[in-house]
């Protein structure tokens, strides 16, 4: 009994140093998630586990600490978050948990277009001063995000289609050595249609930066690999349609283009400016200094974060 007295003494005598410790030393914050969607508390073959699951601005977002009790009576922590491969939105607002760059793979920027070009004076009255393209310019890219998720650079390969088109009376024709040409149509016809389709596959360089509140802005140098073009006719005399599509054009291969947009979440707007002409010199009309604006649509990807 005076043993028992004598502790609890002791304990009360040191009572207060205790408690002024406890002012001045703070516990370490293992973690603070701001408004979390939901929390969830389990116990199982002796784990405590605490998962947190994100808001509406990131549903994305999963945070799990597990606490292990193991025999020796010691709890072991183990911490993981957000999974280990996980689809997200590439472009949403900045995470302040991405303490270290971390590489992504994405698909993004669905485009949609219209524009402009300069032609030869020779060609101003038979071309139409519009074009169009449609495209997604990045159908896989890999990414290297860094500054806390608010910069990245990437490096990905899409798809792009052209379409110009000749005024009436006007059709496309090719010769025999393949150069593009155009002919004068005399006799009277309607439902008149020319086209002319140029295909290919862009290799943009892109740098994206976060500005804070879902607004991004992105810079991207673009090599084309024009790697198909053909034209298609067609019209009708009295009630007959008549249609041609001719193939193997000589198109410059290789061109590049610079592009820039800005965007608020997953919908932006963008501009696209390719200086170089379609058709080498005498191989078809020269159509150059080409210029669209449009819409587009900004992607999802895959994140991978490591477990810690």
């Amino acid at each position: 009994m005076r043993k028992q007295l004598t502790l609890l003494l002791v304990a009360m005598m040191a009572l207060p140093s205790l408690c002024a410790a406890s002012d001045t030393i703070k516990d370490d914050s293992v973690k603070v998630i701001k408004s979390p969607e939901q929390v969830t508390i389990t116990k199982r073959d002796g784990l405590f586990r605490l998962n947190v699951d994100g808001n509406e601005t990131d549903k994305d977002y999963r945070y799990e600490y597990v606490v292990e009790e193991r025999f020796d009576g010691k709890l072991y922590v183990q911490e993981s978050e957000g999974g280990k491969m996980r689809f997200r939105h590439p472009f949403s607002k900045c995470d302040s948990n991405y303490k270290k760059t971390h590489w992504e793979v994405f698909t993004s920027d669905l485009m949609f277009g219209w524009g402009g070009h300069s032609v030869a004076s020779t060609d101003r009255d038979m071309l139409k001063k519009s074009m169009s393209e449609i495209g997604i310019l990045n159908l896989v890219s890999l990414a290297r995000v860094f500054n806390q998720g608010r910069s990245r650079i990437s490096l990905g390969v899409g798809f792009n289609w052209h379409r110009y088109n000749l005024e009436s009376p006007y059709f496309w024709n090719r010769s025999n050595e393949g150069v593009l040409g155009y002919h004068k149509f005399t006799e009277p016809f309607d439902k008149h249609r020319a086209t002319l389709i140029v295909r290919s596959m862009q290799f943009p360089l892109m740098f994206n930066q976060s500005l804070g509140k879902g607004w991004n802005v992105a810079l991207s140098a673009v090599m084309n690999w024009n790697y198909y073009a053909d034209y298609h006719n067609s019209y009708r005399i009295g009630k007959s349609d008549y249609t041609e599509t001719t193939r193997g054009l000589k198109q410059r291969k290789i061109s590049f283009d610079g592009i820039a947009m800005l965007s608020w979440g997953g919908l932006g707007v963008y501009f696209r400016y390719a200086p170089q002409s379609v058709f080498k010199t005498g191989l078809g009309p020269e159509i150059k200094n080409r210029w669209t604006v449009g819409l587009v649509l900004r992607g999802f990807g895959f994140h991978h974060h490591k477990t810690k």
